[in-house]
């Protein structure tokens, strides 16, 4: 294992008792947990702060350079607590666009926290208004996302945006075969997924249905501008694709390390004993125990359609 602390490898130097990094596709910004054996009080003396770079490496597993967002000492050991994201995260921004196109949203955003932006299968749409009042810039464009049917992640001080259906199209590179001794669980509310999605913003109505679905329709009121019958169809057509992609999930805890594994990709499941789940999933979630050497394995089904 290779421990940076700003820019230094200190693993020799330090006892780590625990190492996990969390890495997320999508809604959630990877997070790091380390606890240090600390008999020394050396961390005391280095006098980590709140805003130090950190970051990890193990074999392919790499964090990236993280913020630490907390140092505490807990009986004996020194806990520090990282995060992907810069720490003016929580800061609120109010700003209003006029004819302003998707990726220029996206930008302005991470130019505003001193992030690289790249984008993966994105179409650029163009907006006639967009308003963002008094909200958490990355909340405002989660928001936004959804409704393009996309999602971003924020790794090594970039932020990656990307389309959902054209990640899970491209198919899995891997296959992940799951014996029937491996610990894992899948959860399959597929005959509760929504057919239809109304969404309204006062003005317009958009509506869309996915063919071959169990009549249940979800209407949604949002305080957002959609100034075409086609753009409120498309904000419509991506919520419904938000609802649903949350009903077919699993979880397999590995015994092993696999620190090729990360999230925000598609992999190829094969179980043994559960035939029906035979087929490629989005990681949505990874977490990777350094110390243990175990790797936990958070997925969803991928939609087909839409």
């Amino acid at each position: 294992m290779q421990l940076f602390f700003e820019g230094t490898d200190i693993y020799q130097k330090v006892s780590v008792n625990t190492c996990i990094y969390d890495s997320y596709g999508e809604q959630q910004a990877d997070t790091l947990r380390i606890v240090f054996n600390d008999g020394n009080d050396m961390w005391d003396r280095w006098k980590p702060m709140k805003g130090n770079k950190i970051s990890v490496v193990l074999g392919a597993c790499n964090t990236g350079e993280m913020n630490i967002t907390s140092v505490r000492p807990e009986n004996g050991k020194m806990c520090i607590r990282a995060s992907s994201v810069p720490l003016d995260h929580n800061d609120k921004s109010s700003k209003s666009w006029q004819n302003v196109h998707f990726k220029q949203l996206c930008e302005e955003i991470a130019g505003r926290h001193s992030v690289y932006c790249k984008f993966y299968g994105v179409t650029d749409q163009v907006y006639e208004y967009v308003n963002q009042q008094n909200k958490e810039d990355f909340v405002f464009l989660a928001e936004r996302c959804i409704l393009e049917g996309c999602a971003f992640l924020i790794y090594d001080k970039k932020m990656i945006v990307y389309s959902e259906k054209s990640i899970e199209s491209a198919g899995a590179d891997v296959t992940l075969r799951i014996r029937n001794d491996h610990r894992f669980e899948y959860k399959d509310e597929s005959d509760d997924i929504y057919s239809t999605c109304i969404l309204k913003n006062g003005k317009l109505s958009g509506r869309y249905t996915a063919t071959g679905t169990p009549e249940k329709i979800l209407t949604k009121v949002i305080n957002i501008n959609m100034s075409s019958q086609g753009e409120a169809d498309r904000y419509a057509k991506n919520m419904l694709r938000y609802e649903n992609k949350k009903m077919s999930s699993g979880v397999i805890d590995y015994d092993r390390f696999l620190g090729a594994y990360a999230a925000g990709s598609v992999v190829s499941l094969e179980t043994t004993g559960v035939s029906s789940w035979n087929a490629p999933v989005f990681l949505t979630h990874v977490r990777q125990d350094m110390v243990r050497a175990r790797t936990k394995l958070f997925f969803r089904k991928i939609l087909e359609g839409y």
